[in-house]
């Protein structure tokens, strides 16, 4: 599928970070543009032409392009192998992050920033019933996409069932488990989430060695997906760092 990006930062991110997902970069005729963008262009052998703004204006749907579009695509996903592999040898944080039905890619991104942050070997996701990789992935994770191997799976129950045969501890979060605090956790670790409201969808919850919640002492009782992935990583994190 071909997307477009747009925005002058998120443009030349985008070169830089993922040049192998860079197709053709437009430029709005007359426009100032920053050398930067146009030398990570031609580093990233991709062609740059110059276009009328009203076309930048049709692409970006209405968004602040600032007089450029990239279009972008041709997105590559690891092998939980891959991960699994990376975790099981200890390769910096041995964690992933493994998201059940979360749709929204912007939540998508969003978590994928969360796993850059807290050095999490990667992000599993579902086939289907999910967010894939786009453009709008890209613009949330800002960047971190380039550093954090994504993987699809058929099925998120069976490949936790996988995960557990080598020896991974697998982690759910929901409303109704044991408190994060003070709750055990091993390593290798998968940090599994599920969608913001729904949760863990039963057979997944049901092959987790733990189930986690938080405290929630407000009128809310759950926590945007990302918010969520953010306060158990590094809740982890820091216990692996022995903090």
């Amino acid at each position: 599928m071909k997307e477009w990006l747009y925005g002058r930062r998120t443009v030349a991110e985008h070169l830089k970070s993922l040049p192998e997902t860079c197709e053709r970069l437009l430029v709005a005729k007359g426009a100032k543009i920053d050398e930067a963008i146009l030398a990570a262009a031609e580093e990233a052998g991709v062609s740059v032409e110059q276009v009328e703004r009203a076309k930048l204006d049709s692409l970006a749907a209405g968004g602040n392009h600032q007089g450029v579009c990239l279009r972008v695509g041709g997105w590559k996903y690891a092998e939980l192998e891959e991960l699994t592999e990376a975790i099981i040898k200890g390769e910096g944080f041995p964690a992933i992050f493994v998201l059940d039905s979360i749709q929204d890619p912007r939540n998508l991104g969003a978590v994928i920033r969360v796993a850059d942050g807290v050095g999490a070997a990667g992000v599993v996701i579902a086939k289907d019933r999910s967010a894939a990789l786009s453009a709008s992935v890209a613009r949330s994770a800002a960047g971190a996409l380039a550093n954090v191997k994504v993987a699809q799976v058929v099925n998120i129950s069976r490949t936790l069932v996988e995960l557990k045969r080598e020896g991974v501890f697998v982690a759910g979060t929901a409303m109704e488990g044991e408190l994060l605090y003070g709750a055990p956790l091993t390593f290798p670790l998968a940090l599994v989430l599920g969608a913001e409201g729904k949760g863990l969808r039963p057979n997944v919850a049901s092959k987790c060695d733990v189930l986690l919640s938080l405290p929630m002492e407000g009128g809310v009782q759950s926590l945007n997906v990302s918010v969520a992935a953010g306060v158990f990583g590094y809740e982890s994190w820091r216990r692996f760092k022995g903090l």
